[in-house]
Formats: C-alpha cells, structure tokens, sequence
C-alpha cells in the first residue's frame, strides 16, 4: 500500500521536473531572441502554471517594459538631437554668410562710413550667432535632463521690469512701447530664477522681432498660479501662425531664411515653464499677439 502511494507521488514529482524542465528550456529559448523582437511589443510566457514561474515571468517581462520605454525614448531623443543639429546648421549658414561677406567688402572698401556700417551689420551676425548657440545648449540640456532645477521664492514683477529693461536700446530703436501693467502686485512666485530670466528673455526677443509699435505686460491672480500676460501689437504683414509659435524652428517665414530667428526661442520658453510646473500659451485677438504663462504661486501668498 506505502510503496503504491510513493510510487504516485515519484511520478508525480517527476512529471512536474519535467514540465518545469521544459518551461525552462523554452523561457531559454525566449530570453535569447528578446533583443530581435522586445521592440515589437515581446513579451513572455509558459504553458506550465506554476506560482514560482509565473512571479518569475511577470519579473522579467516588467523588465522589458522598461527596457522598450527606455530603448523607445533613447530613439526620440536621438531622431531629435539630429533635427535640431539639421535645423541650426540651417540656421547658422545666414549669419556666417553675411560675416564672410561683409569682411571681404571691409578689406576691400577704405571710405569709412561704409566701414563703419560693415563693422556694425558684422557685429549683429556675430550677436546673432551667439544667441543661437545659446538657444541650442539650453535646448541640449533640457532634452537631456542635464539642467538641474532650483526653486526659489520671486517677485514676478520686480524681475520681468529687470529683465525687460535690460533690452531698453533695443527696444527704443525699433520704437516699440513697453506699457507695464498699471496694477501693481508684488506676487512671490516659486520659480527657477535662472530658467525665468531666460523665458522672460526669449520672449523679449520675439517681441522686438515681430511687434509693431507697442506691447503691454499684465500680471493676473488664477487660484494657486500667477498669470503672466504679455501681448504685442502686429505688422499688417504678419503672417503668424498661432498653433506654430511652439514649434521647433517655426518663425513667420515658410522659406526659413529668415536671419533674424531661429524658432527655438518660444519652443525653449515653453519646455522652460512646464519644468517649473507651470504652463505657457498663446493667442491672436486681432491685431495682438498673446503670450500667457502661468506659474505656481507662493502659498504663503494665498
């Protein structure tokens, strides 16, 4: 009777060895052809329902989910550095053609006044030059993850007339109004001081480019957010396109040769403020142009 009994259970021990054995072999098999087909959506599985094996293949396939989002943004990553290279080296042809031409015409020329006016035109592509470089390290650094954040409490208004007003040649020679809001608020935002300066910059620049005569800041309490609005009057021959603003390399001209902007400017700005857990817009009313960019408030102020 004992020996019919362990004589069952022998069997019954062999045959899940066996099952077991045979699960392994082919989880084997499996894990030698993940790196051919994990990019298809591989996943793994076994025919023998045992407790051990199935938490095993739940481990491993979790593992290559994570190995398929990680390999998935590895490739945006890379489809989106050689755009951006793609697209700035685009962009740099026209400031380096105008400096190598204007320095031929400057070693060629002795009336000064023509010398002069070369210097200064050679002066604004070498400027040129140097903001778009900039544009790109940023660009480089947010999409890599490499700009760390540091938050801090910021007088929002104190800092937009700062950097502003840092641009008042420019703007005074393009003749173009600043009208700060005439509300007043001294509203402490949380914010990265560095990463703001920039936006407020970017947003400057665009505003010197394409606005007309006049732009007006405003400042707006939502909830727990401060809304910061600047908006600017428009050329008759503006053609911008308000869904493109943020796009990279978008500027008003289709032929992207214009030496003036490079379209990383409001691309930059946006992917700056939704770091700072905030949020950046824009909209056409007319003949105004409107950037609105709301960013988290300092609770001690609600």
């Amino acid at each position: 009777m004992w020996g019919w009994v362990f004589a069952f259970f022998a069997f019954v021990l062999l045959l899940y060895v066996y099952f077991l054995k045979r699960e392994l072999r082919k989880l084997k098999r499996e894990v030698k052809e993940l790196p051919n087909r994990s990019s298809f959506g591989g996943r793994l599985s076994i025919d023998f329902r045992d407790e051990v094996l199935l938490d095993l293949i739940e481990a491993l396939n979790q593992m290559i989910d994570a190995f398929e989002k990680k390999n998935q943004q590895a490739k945006q990553m890379e489809e989106s550095v050689k755009l951006t290279i793609a697209g700035l080296s685009h962009d740099l042809r026209t400031p380096l053609t105008s400096i190598n031409g204007y320095v031929q015409l400057l070693q060629e020329t002795t009336d000064e006044t023509k010398r002069l006016h070369y210097i200064s035109i050679i002066k604004q592509s070498v400027e040129r030059l140097m903001e778009m470089t900039d544009h790109f390290y940023d660009l480089a650094r947010i999409e890599t993850n490499q700009k760390e954040i540091v938050f801090s409490s910021i007088t929002l208004s104190n800092l937009v007339e700062e950097v502003v007003l840092s641009f008042y040649e420019q703007l005074e020679q393009k003749q173009i109004e600043i009208d700060f809001s005439a509300q007043q608020h001294n509203y402490q935002i949380i914010a990265d001081e560095f990463m703001l300066v920039r936006v407020i910059q970017n947003v400057v620049q665009n505003i010197i480019r394409y606005a007309k005569s006049k732009a007006v800041i405003s400042y707006e309490k939502q909830g727990g957010d401060i809304m910061f609005s600047i908006k600017n009057d428009i050329k008759p021959e503006s053609k911008v396109a308000v869904e493109k603003v943020f796009m990279r390399f978008y500027t008003e001209v289709a032929s992207r040769t214009n030496a003036e902007a490079s379209g990383l400017g409001l691309y930059l700005s946006k992917n700056l403020v939704e770091k700072m857990d905030g949020k950046m817009d824009a909209a056409l009313h007319g003949e105004w142009f409107i950037i609105n960019i709301r960013l988290p408030m300092n609770r001690s102020q609600l």
